[in-house]
């Protein structure tokens, strides 16, 4: 197994077992961030002085590298600050009207099923795509549930709880032959698959940089350009036009970024990008491969442990385990872990119906990444039996 831990910037204390909540950041992201506040620092679109230009050109490449990652327009990008905030800009920018139908399942993330359950205010209907046991997701359980009224499906690619890979393209080919229109969360996805958005039939689909190895408070949120998403904010930057009762908007993803962005994240997350291209998603999969064969092989020798989720390597879409240990709770059991050298997330991960489906108020969750090996997965698998021990 390849050590990358030299690009990023890990801690000294227990080693980090919590990508999933937020990953580790990479030294190129602080160096390209350090490079803009220490050299250019200046607004953008702003101003015709050679700081404003420099800052400008930095900032508008990333569009350009999102397009090719993603294999999509550059125009069909827009900056947000994370995943949660994107899901809110599509159910505000969208026109609802009472009887439409959303269909959302039931292993998302709160993010991704709050901002759809809140139009049920303006008389949306939502509907709930129930997974099976592993938190798998079928397309023939979503046709069951789409009708004339469906107005849009949205689902995670990879549960934040269970790692359960998702057939992105089967869901979202049934979802848009019944005419609806298709949002992805791709927020545990990006930094351990690729996508290809010429090949995904999406209009929508989002994921925040703090998962990918880049700063927090920063994400995109991908827009098809015929979706009839429309602004959900107004202000500097959105117009090419004022009067005293009017207005009107640039055209494409101008129109979406009111008022000065989060000018060194941006260019932060165009450095993640950067380090992932480099690596390359080949390496990060066999790397991820590599550790949950060793951590399924670890969970399965610790007695008193109960494991959520796939069991097979195949059917993970990232190296992210929960599980509970008997007569430890799960916020005990992430404290003597943390005493005992690893840093794990305890609790329901902002996915409470589906904590309660699993039959739990929480769970123990350990995810991994690049910065982590074998021997480490080892060494927790000890520090795993002597917390079941105690239980």
């Amino acid at each position: 197994m390849f050590d990358y831990s030299n690009l990023f910037s890990v801690p000294s204390g227990p080693a980090y077992f919590d990508s999933a909540a937020s990953s580790l950041t990479a030294k190129p992201v602080l160096e390209a961030m350090a490079a803009y506040y220490g050299k250019n620092r200046a607004n953008i679109h702003r101003g015709a002085h050679r700081y404003t230009h420099q800052a400008s050109e930095q900032y508008e490449a990333v569009y350009g590298k999102l397009a090719k990652f993603f294999n999509a327009s550059d125009q069909e990008f827009a900056a947000v600050r994370n995943a949660t905030e994107a899901f809110n800009a599509v159910a505000l920018g969208l026109d609802w009207n009472a009887g439409d139908e959303v269909i959302v399942s039931d292993v998302e993330h709160h993010s991704n099923f709050l901002p759809w359950l809140r139009l049920k205010e303006k008389g949306v209907k939502i509907k709930i795509l129930v997974s099976d046991g592993d938190g798998t997701l079928s397309a023939d359980a979503l046709s069951g549930l789409l009708s004339k009224k469906t107005k849009l499906v949205s689902f995670t690619a990879c549960s934040n709880v269970l790692g359960a890979t998702v057939p992105v393209v089967e869901l979202a080919k049934a979802a848009k032959d019944s005419g609806a229109l298709v949002c992805v969360d791709a927020a545990q996805y990006v930094g351990h698959r690729p996508i290809d958005l010429k090949k995904w039939p999406v209009d929508f689909l989002a994921f925040s940089g703090h998962k990918v190895f880049g700063p927090t408070g920063i994400g995109a949120l991908f827009h098809r350009h015929d979706s009839g998403l429309e602004p959900w904010f107004v202000g500097g930057g959105t117009v090419r036009d004022v009067t005293l009762d009017a207005y009107a908007l640039l055209e494409h993803r101008e129109r979406f970024e009111a008022g000065t962005p989060a000018i060194a994240e941006w260019i932060g997350l165009g450095a993640a990008l950067d380090v992932i291209s480099k690596v390359g998603y080949p390496a990060i999969e066999a790397h991820d491969r590599a550790l949950v064969e060793k951590m399924h092989s670890v969970l399965s020798q610790a007695n008193g442990v109960e494991v959520f989720g796939p069991k097979s390597v195949k059917d993970k879409s990232c190296a992210l385990f929960s599980f509970a240990v008997e007569n430890v709770s799960h916020h005990q059991a992430a404290v003597m872990l943390d005493e005992l050298g690893f840093a794990v997330r305890s609790g329901h991960h902002c996915a409470i119906p589906l904590t309660r489906k699993l039959g739990v108020d929480g769970t123990v969750r350990a995810s991994l990444h690049l910065y982590n090996d074998e021997k480490q997965v080892a060494a927790f698998g000890k520090a795993l039996k002597t917390v079941a021990q105690l239980g």
